[in-house]
């Protein structure tokens, strides 16, 4: 048995999860959720514990609060059987809580690479070994004059700040005065006994809301070291951003605890780097961050409050650079975080470094770069304008309020295909789970193809479309809310339950995709454009990376354009990152994007409202032979 401690001062109970077979001690009034993450064994909480997805079910008889109007509501006659949201249920005394498989929260499939593009090596960071002169009596300059002028620069170019100062005499004098100056632009970074000129190191992070990335990067070569990457851990705190705002604005120090949890899995994924790469973190002097600006502000500490309420403005914009620190990162004590630009509210740096990377100078193509996500940022350049824009997506795409959705983890079914049979794939080619994003769009686009689901997103019922195989009528089926297709039969499952696609199901992905692609609709209206002066459609991000393009087309996400001219790009973000870290010209040319690029504000854009009430229908119907 495991026993872990809760961190907590009072009045503590004890929680045994099961089938973990471990136990922690937690204050009176804690919620299962908050419990089960100090545990380690943290369930699934789309909605970040605002009781409304009901997918954070667990067992638990007695030890915990009256269920509450949320759990009634979605539990219903299940309660008598000890079924709880985590979310919801407070524990009041000992207890034992049994989480089953299905509202575990599992690692989803990462996406680390991106495209490649080449840049020289231009770091903010020098390195100067110097073996400089003793101190003497006919020598009596100070010791930081000493190393200064060791490097052919007046002290008066060089800045040093207290915690160096007070610890360079005894460096240089331990290490007989043959140590390594690290700079940065005019600053002193650090003194280090010996040659190390060769260990400069930086990390790039790609911040996002489900998934951080990190990037280890050997500064004197430009480089690859290691990546390595984690889920998100504020995703137990909401998995839009609308709740992490609420969270941080609303629960006491809601803002630490979201800032924390990012830096605490940034610092795990330095570690990783380092134990991969044989280095020591000290040996690492500069970061950049590129995330959306609700994730920025939260590791820095802001308050995003402002995101979430009309007109929905950021704190700040402009690039903030911050020791590390700061932020709690562990790398070199001196090191600096470089934070990329946002362009505005929810057009973050993110999307300045897919730019970065994909789009960073004008060669007279209108092209549009998407990162779909819960948030959907993207950007078209069209005659010397860009223009950008954020929509709203919800969590469909990562499979949250689908009634079997899932993120992209072991078992998440991933590609569809109807004929006379239906087959699935999943991820790892694990037993079903659920159905992640690209498998909810592969699943409607194929229904639509077989005549399922008709323009309209109406899902037909089983007599009015009796032209179907047999196998595949047989997966129709009615129940007391309406048709529903089984992807995956309840003996194929890994919860012992069906995985089905319902009407609601179809809704949720018409409101998301009609998002996406009304906001694509505006920005071609917007610049003077029309989707056939589209010469390249970038679609960057893990889902834009592993969704099927004809499927992005069939049910109208994409516009309907050759598919030679649809590319993935992959986890461009980071690749803006890891430029942006290299190269001191990349990170000015990152803020000249950001500078010029025109946002485009959805809210109250009537062109908007007009292209999302179309954009919500299927494209006709495609006959097939």
């Amino acid at each position: 048995m495991t026993v872990r401690s809760g961190h907590i001062k009072g009045k503590l109970v004890q929680v045994r999860f099961e089938p973990d077979d471990i136990e922690i001690h937690v204050k009176v009034g804690t919620t299962l959720s908050d419990a089960a993450i100090s545990a380690g064994c943290a369930v699934e909480t789309p909605c970040g514990g605002m009781g409304t997805c009901g997918k954070c079910r667990v067992f638990v008889t007695d030890g915990v609060s009256a269920p509450d109007e949320s759990e009634k509501r979605l539990l219903g006659d299940l309660i008598a059987e000890g079924v709880r949201l985590a979310c919801r249920a407070r524990v009041t005394a000992d207890t034992v809580v049994n989480i089953p498989e299905a509202s575990r929260s599992l690692v989803q499939k990462i996406l680390c690479s991106g495209m490649v593009r080449q840049v020289t090596p231009e770091s903010n960071i020098h390195k100067y070994y110097v073996e400089a002169p003793e101190p003497t009596l006919l020598d009596e300059r100070a010791e930081f004059e000493r190393i200064a002028d060791s490097i052919n620069l007046r002290p008066g170019e060089l800045q040093i700040d207290v915690n160096l100062a007070r610890k360079l005499s005894s460096t240089l004098r331990d290490s007989n005065y043959k140590v390594t100056a690290v700079i940065a632009g005019s600053h002193l970074l650090a003194i280090e006994p010996g040659d190390t000129t060769a260990q400069k190191f930086g990390v790039a992070f790609d911040l996002g809301s489900t998934t951080i990335v990190g990037y280890l990067l050997d500064l004197n070569t430009g480089h690859d070291m290691a990546v390595a990457s984690s889920a998100n851990p504020q995703m137990a705190y909401g998995d839009d951003l609308i709740s992490r705002i609420n969270f941080a604005s609303t629960q006491s120090n809601g803002l630490e605890m979201l800032t924390h949890a990012a830096s605490d899995a940034m610092n795990r994924i330095v570690k990783q780097l380092c134990a991969s790469a044989g280095i020591n973190a000290n040996h690492i002097y500069e970061t950049t961050v590129v995330g959306n600006s609700c994730m920025t502000h939260l590791l820095l500490g802001i308050d995003p409050t402002s995101l979430g309420q009309s007109p929905y403005v950021p704190t700040i914009c402009k690039e903030m650079t911050v020791r590390a620190p700061e932020v709690g990162l562990k790398i070199n004590s001196s090191g600096l975080v470089h934070v990329l630009p946002n362009v505005a509210g929810f057009v973050g740096s993110d999307l300045v470094a897919v730019l970065l990377a994909s789009m960073w100078e004008d060669d007279g193509r209108t092209r549009l770069a998407v990162d779909i996500g819960t948030n959907g940022e993207m950007a078209l350049r069209h005659a010397g304008r860009t223009l950008a824009c954020s929509a709203a997506a919800g969590p469909a795409f990562e499979g949250a309020r689908i009634g079997c959705g899932m993120r992209g983890g072991p078992g998440a079914i991933d590609s569809v295909r109807i004929g006379e049979e239906v087959v699935i794939s999943t991820i790892d080619n694990k037993k079903a789970r659920g159905l992640c994003g690209s498998g909810l769009v592969d699943a409607v686009a194929e229904m639509l193809n077989a005549g399922i689901v008709d323009e309209m997103g109406r899902l037909l019922e089983p007599d009015e479309i009796p032209s179907l195989s047999p196998s595949v009528h047989e997966r129709l089926v009615m129940e007391d809310d309406g048709p529903r297709f089984v992807l995956a039969e309840a003996k194929r499952s890994a919860t012992g339950k069906p995985i089905v696609l319902t009407q609601r199901d179809i809704r949720q992905l018409q409101l998301a995709k009609g998002s996406i692609r009304a906001a694509i609709q505006t920005l071609l209206k917007v610049a003077g454009a029309e989707e056939s002066d589209l010469s390249e459609l970038l679609l960057a991000g893990a889902f834009g990376n592993y969704i099927r393009k004809e499927s992005a087309v069939r049910i109208g996400l994409c516009p309907d354009i050759p598919i030679e001219k649809i590319t993935s790009v992959g986890n461009a973000a980071g690749t803006g990152a890891k430029l942006a870290l290299l190269s001191v010209k990349e990170r000015g040319l990152a803020r000249k994007l950001a500078e010029s690029t025109e946002h485009i504000e959805l809210a109250n854009h009537p062109d908007y409202q007009n292209e999302f009430m179309e954009m919500m229908l299927f494209p006709q119907q495609i006959v097939t032979g």
